[in-house]
């Protein structure tokens, strides 16, 4: 079951941080949503696994911290 934490909008797209399981362990997933054109842009899978969803939202909500402050 994916959890939804931080995100980040501009106009209508928005990126969420979720989590989900994944043999056993957790991945966190951003997702680019375009709400103004009703789809997804882009999804991103950390390529590391977590012992916990915390530990994947946390670092998911740093990945995406980092991503915006490139952008």
């Amino acid at each position: 079951m994916a959890t939804e934490s931080q995100s980040q909008q501009k106009g209508q797209v928005k990126a969420f941080v979720q989590t989900a399981p994944q043999a056993g362990r957790y991945v966190w997933i951003i997702a680019l949503v375009d709400f103004g054109a009703q789809q997804v842009r882009r999804t991103i899978v950390s390529d590391d696994t977590f012992t916990t969803a915390d530990a994947a939202r946390v670092a998911g909500d740093a990945q995406l911290k980092a991503m915006a402050a490139d952008h």
